[in-house]
């Protein structure tokens, strides 16, 4: 697993997940069944993923699958990505059955 570096101001203290504008876009699916492709906001620096009922599998640009993903949100639980530079598209696909997600882009 790759160790993702945050963001550090002037003063080299951690920028927060949680910027200060309102989301650039909110992508709800709430019956994921196949890899689903999401083309990123140019403005996107960060994603804030919700996996409701089961888990998800996530890959930064190129199609996820149980067997090839750069991320696993676990069932019930919301983890916050730094967005890769250069990423402009993710892909998600459920665990285990019609898995439903909330992906926030910021």
């Amino acid at each position: 697993m790759q160790k993702i570096v945050l963001p550090r101001d002037a003063n080299n203290s951690v920028i927060s997940l949680v910027p200060a504008k309102l989301a650039l876009a909110v992508t709800v699916d709430d019956s994921i069944s196949s890899a689903t492709d999401i083309t990123l906001n140019e403005d996107t620096t960060f994603l804030e993923v919700t996996a409701l009922d089961y888990g998800v599998f996530m890959r930064y640009a190129a199609t996820a699958s149980s067997s090839n993903f750069d991320e696993y949100i676990a069932p019930g639980s919301t983890r916050n990505y730094l967005v890769p530079e250069g990423v402009t598209v993710i892909s998600v696909i459920q665990d285990n059955g019609a898995a439903k997600v909330r992906i926030i882009q910021k």
